[in-house]
Formats: C-alpha cells, structure tokens, sequence
C-alpha cells in the first residue's frame, strides 16, 4: 500500500554552472494512480510517486508523494554551489543533500549550500557532499521538533579537504546518530564548528573528523539540549590539534575530548565549562592519551562536579566565584594519579569578589578520596581578581584536596595607570587657563577701545613628570565677547565673557599576563566664564577669571583581565579661578617690560567607574599654581611687534587620588616646578585698524615638558 506522505519541500538553488539543467528523469517517473500527490515544478503539475528530487536551479513545491532522496543539486559534472532545501515537515526521506558533485575533477567542490530542517522524520543529512573535490561552508540547521535518524554531516569529502562547515541544533529537535562539522576521508576537517543550543543527541558529536589528514581548529558549542559523548576535532592518522569544545550550558554525560588522534597527536585542544553546564556525569579528557601537550581545561565562573578529569596539561581557573571555604571542580569518580602531569598555572577571581588576605578556597576536590597526583609545585602561586587587584598565595594539598590560601594582595599597575590618566586630564584642564590670561592679554594690547570679539586656538604637546610620564597632545579653543574702555584718569578696563573646549588625546602602556598592551586615550572639556583686566595710568594692572564646565575622558583598551579587554569613561565638573598681578615699565618708546605673577585655581570633581566588575573611585583633584615672569615687547609702535618672556611656575597641588576595590593607588602628582620661555608676534594692519592678530610659541622644562603655540584674533566694533 502507498504511504499517505503529507509534506512540503521547497528547494531553491542558485545554478550550478551555465549550463541550464532539465529536471531530472527520475523525478518525472512514475505515478501515484489517485492524482493525490503532486509535484509542481515552474508552473508545471506533474503527478507520480518520485524517488528522487533535485532543484538544479529551480524552485518547486512537493505537497505529497513516496520521496526516498532530495537533492538541492547533484551534479558529476560541475561543483555543486549555493544550494538550499527547506524541510517543514516530512516523513520517511531517506537522505536529504543541499549540494552534491561527484564529478572527478578536485575542483568540482560542494561549498556554500545549507539544509533547513525545523519539522517531520529523516534519515541522513548532508549540507555539502564531495566525491574528488573540497566540501567547505556548507550549513545544517535543524530545529523545532524535527527527528534525523541518520548521520549529520555539515560537509562530506570523499577524497578532499572538509572546512568552515557548521551544524547548528536547536529546540527540541532529535538526532539519534553521528553529527559531524565537517567529514573527510582522504583529506583533513579543520575549522568546522558544531553548535547546540537545544534538543537531544544520542549520537557522537565531532567538530571535524578525518580518517587520514589532520582534524585541526575545529569547535563545539553547547549551550542547551542534552549530549552523549563530544570531540572536539577526531583523526585517525593525523593530528588533532588546536580544537575546542565549550559547554556553557546543557547537559552532557557522556566523554568529552578536545582532540583525539589514534595513531599521531593531540596537542593544544581546550574545554570549556562556563556558566549553566551540567558535566556530573560527564568524564573529561583533553587528549586521547597523556602523552599530548598544551591541552587546557579551563573552568571559567563555573563551579559543580564532574565524573573524571585526565590528560590535561592544564587546568585553568578563570572568574572564580570566590567563597570561603568552598570548592571550584568536584571529581567524583576519578582514578589516583589522574592529574599527575597536569599543572595549573591560571588562578584569576571574579572582578568584584570580596577576597581578604587569609581566606581559602578548595580548587578541585576528589570526593572518592583518592589522590589525583598534584603536587604544590604544580600549583601557581599568584593571582588576579578582576583588573583591580592581584597578589599571592599558597597551596595547600591534603591528599585529595586542593586549597589556595590569598597571602596577599595589592593593586594591579594596570589599575594605577588609571590615576595617572586622571592627571592627565588635570592637567590639560588647566592649559585652559593659560588661554584665558593669555586672552586678556591680547585685549589690552592695543588701544582700540569698545565691545570687542576674540577667539584663540592653541594647540599643545606636553609631558608631565608624574610616576610613568603622561605625554598629552591637544588643542583648546576660547572664543568670546567684551569691551575696553579707557578713563580720564588714564586707567583702562577691560572684560570678556568666553565660551572654551579643548579635546587632547594620550597614550598608556599597560601588560597583563606579560603581554604588553597599549591604551588610546582622549578628553574633552566644555565650559565659559568671565575674565576682567584693569590697568591704572602706572602701569600696574590686575586681572582675573572664572570658569565652570565639563570634563570628559575616555580610555580605550585601558586594561585586561582574562575576559579581554575593557575601556572606561569618566566625566567629572571642574571649576576654575586665577588672578594675577603685574607692572608695565616703559623701557623706550618703542619698548617695555612687563613684570608679573599669577595664582591659577582649578578644581576637578571626583567620579566613580566600574570596569570588569571592579568598583574605581576616583578622587577629586586640585590644582594650585603660581606663575612669576616678565616679558619684553619690542617695534610696539609698528604694526609688527615682537615680544620675548621667560617664567618660572611652581604646582603646589595637583594630586591625583584613587581607590580599586577598596585598595588606594600611590598618588599620581603634578606638583613641582617648571620653567616657561615664550616668543611672540603682534600684527595690527594699521593704529586704527579693528583688527589685532597675536601668534605665541612656548617651551617648557621641569615638570612639564614640551610646547605650545597660540593663536589669536581680536575685533573691535
């Protein structure tokens, strides 16, 4: 009797090669006898009972009918490429292939084709097949309540390389065989992935499989469904290098290995059990053998039981939920000596943990009581927590316990650059103030009288002699509007209200785990105020300023941890005054000397930052510093004048506080003294012209180093 088969197949390829394929014989042949089942094929509607079905770049429907193979293509002739077949919900399909070439040319290859399967019954499935050629990036999805009783290949090479293919199984889907990523013969499976999220596998799971070749780079992700036994990458002959298996969640009970080659290595594989996995009645295998290198378990920030670990190199523990006097991997059925050649070298803690010097923690436990083989020198004796914190400890081993004590801890020297990048920012806030008195300055210069308009541009490269060196480049902009007026008396005022922004950029240098990293810094600051000068008839004139805005910075690659890298951004009110004092005495007509000296006040907010789980308390800065100088002007009476000027300023303050997870970091200071020499131009077009043009070049030594230029345009109405 026919079977009554209800599906719907819809199978869209893009053509193989630019010959136009007829529709294949078979799929012409036969006949239902009721007209019940149908196959409609560009318009077309054939009736019959098919056996097999290809697209070969058409698009057609199967409502009904006897199907044993699909095929989105199958060519001897050509590669099989960019094929696709969507299964819904179908029964009793013997084997169901998105593309295959069995042509005898290495260059035909099954690449870029995919099954799609979220319903019904089938045997086995194949997203690329390859008899001569490569089968590579070639996709199986299967999903919602779909049931494969025979193999899952992502891609198959009978005589070639099988590579970049995925298995993606999802819901509540079951496969009750084999699943590979990628398959091969005669060649090697290298960098297939294998992904899980949900349903259920009896079956073996292998990231990549090779008889012969190698089985190298190749991935399995579970993070749902329940799993039998898993490999990461699988060669007979070959190697098996370089594969990972990564359960963070599900379940799995049967043996997990990272790589496994029966007749040449297994080197470099790594599992990972992270977050929600269920491994109690798993048993964990980094190779085939102990005679393999470099395989790593690495638990990372999950802690529960396992049946067995062995032949791993390396045990790394990574985001240590840290509680005192708890235990990280419980073994519960292993055998004595398992972990004899296996060291742990990674003991890194959650960021934000609460540890104290003098608390412990059992890192791996044998609950059958029966000694794994470690020994304390096995055992690294520092740590991490976070990017805040690091330190030593201890390791205590009382047969089958493993316990690390903390003996100490301290800040990181990557969280100290932090304070160091808040001096930073002080610091550039402060060369604001420079550009305001230097503003007054260009107003009072001249003697056109009335509301006046002026902007300046100065631009900076500068190295503050703190802890490590902070070498900042930048520009600041002032632009604003104001008024001289000159009394009878011989007096003149003048005043301005201003808008300012700088933006600066800085580098720092950090290393975490000896790796050397660089971190790629820049600030930003927006704010106004008023400034005033007055200068009676002798000469002696008196200024001042205040200013209010805000200041922004931000790191990038600011630190790491075992997690990668972290940037963070602060941004913080800052509050300037300064006041000065000074005396012009005229030297000739066409000369004269300003004597002076100048208090400049800035003070910076505190801010707060979590970075990595780790809490940064950043202190509030305060900067004082007194400028004492003189300079010269020359040719005044011309409309090119020239002035020269040396200072000496002292920073009485300027320090830069922080704390990290309660610990504080050594103060990054901007205090000491620098010397200061400057040259200037001042170009007035004629004595009546509006326009005033003042271009200035400065020199630091001391604790600030570098130069500076200024420029400014002064209007008056």
């Amino acid at each position: 009797m026919r079977k009554n088969l209800q599906c719907k197949i819809l199978a869209a390829v893009i053509a193989l090669s630019a010959a136009n394929w007829a529709l294949p014989a078979d799929v012409l042949a036969g006949e239902d006898g009721n007209g019940n089942y149908n196959v409609t094929y560009d318009g077309e509607t054939v009736n019959g009972n098919y056996n097999t079905v290809y697209g070969n770049g058409h698009s057609f429907i199967i409502n009904g009918g006897d199907i044993n193979n699909v095929y989105g293509s199958s060519s001897d002739k050509a590669s099989a490429t960019n094929n696709k077949v969507y299964i819904t919900d179908c029964k009793n399909i013997s084997v169901i292939v998105g593309g295959a070439s069995s042509g005898a040319s290495d260059v035909d290859s099954a690449d870029s084709n995919a099954v799609y399967i979220s319903g019904g019954s089938v045997g086995s499935v194949y997203g690329g097949e390859s008899e001569s050629g490569e089968a590579h990036h070639n996709t199986v999805n299967i999903s919602g309540d779909a049931k494969v009783t025979g193999e899952v290949h992502g891609g198959d090479s009978t005589s070639d390389k099988a590579y970049n293919n995925t298995v993606n199984i999802s819901g509540n889907a079951e496969v009750t065989n084999t699943i590979y990523g990628g398959y091969s013969q005669s060649g090697s499976a290298d960098e297939n992935t294998v992904t899980i999220s949900g349903g259920s596998i009896s079956g073996n799971v292998y990231g990549g499989y090779s008889r012969s070749v190698s089985a190298n780079n190749n991935t399995v992700n579970i993070s749902g469904g329940t799993v039998g036994s898993v490999y990461g990458g699988e060669s007979i002959s070959g190697q098996a290098h370089h594969n990972t298996v990564n359960i963070s969640g599900g379940t799995v009970i049967g043996k997990v290995y990272g790589g496994w080659s029966t007749r040449s290595s297994a080197n470099d594989n790594e599992i990972i059990i992270s977050g929600s996995a269920d491994i109690e009645n798993a048993n964990l295998y980094g190779g085939y053998n102990a005679s393999g290198t470099g395989n790593t378990l690495t638990i990372d920030g999950w802690s529960d039981s396992t049946q067995s670990v062995k032949n791993f190199n390396d045990i790394a523990f990574k985001n240590i939920n840290w509680q005192n006097d708890r235990t990280v991997l419980t073994i519960t059925n292993g055998n004595a000596n398992d972990l004899d050649n296996t060291n742990i070298k990674t003991i890194n803690i959650a960021g934000g943990s609460n540890i104290n010097v003098g608390d412990k923690m059992n890192l791996i436990e044998s609950e059958n009581g029966r000694d794994l083989g470690l020994t304390e020198d096995n055992v690294t004796d520092t740590f991490t927590a976070g990017v805040a914190r690091e330190g030593l400890g201890s390791t205590r081993i009382d047969g089958n316990v493993v316990t690390f004590n903390i003996d100490s801890i301290k800040l990181s020297s990557q969280a100290v650059s932090a304070a160091q990048t808040r001096a930073a920012s002080a610091a550039f806030v402060n060369q604001g103030t420079d550009l305001i008195s230097d503003s007054l300055d260009t107003i009072s210069r001249d003697d056109n009288y009335g509301v006046k308009t002026f902007a300046a541009v100065h631009g900076n490269r500068s190295k503050y002699d703190v802890a490590d060196d902070i070498k900042i480049n930048g520009w600041s902009t002032i632009v604003g509007v104001g008024n001289a007026d000159k009394f009878d008396s011989g007096s003149e005022f003048s005043w301005g209200v201003f808008y300012e922004n700088g933006s600066g950029n800085y580098r720092t240098y950090n290393s975490f785990n000896n790796e050397f990293f660089r971190g790629d810094g820049s600030m930003v600051y927006n704010g106004g105020g008023i400034a005033a000068r007055y200068e009676n008839k002798n000469g002696v004139y008196t200024e001042g300023s205040l200013r209010a805005g805000m200041l922004k910075n931000e790191l990038d690659n600011a630190m790491r941890d075992v997690n990668g890298s972290y940037g963070y951004e602060t941004e913080s009110a800052y509050y300037g005054a300064h006041l000065g004092v000074g005396k012009i005495i005229s030297l000739s007509d066409s000369s004269d000397l300003d004597v002076y000296g100048k208090f400049f006040h800035t003070y910076t907010e505190g801010d707060s930052v979590t970075i990595a789980g780790d809490k940064f308390d950043f202190d509030s800065i305060t900067s004082d510093r007194l400028r004492v100088g003189a300079r010269i002007t020359s040719n005044k009476e011309n409309k090119f004048s020239t002035y020269y000027g040396l200072a000496y300023e002292y920073e009485f303050n300027g320090d830069a506080d922080m704390t990290a997870q309660g610990l504080r970091a050594d103060t990054q200071s901007l205090q000491g003294s620098s010397v200061m020499a400057e040259v200037g131009f001042n170009y007035q077009p004629t004595p009546t012209s509006p326009w005033s043009f003042d271009l200035n070049m400065r020199g630091y030594t001391g604790e600030r180093q570098g130069g500076s230029f200024n420029v400014l345009a002064t209007y008056t109405f």
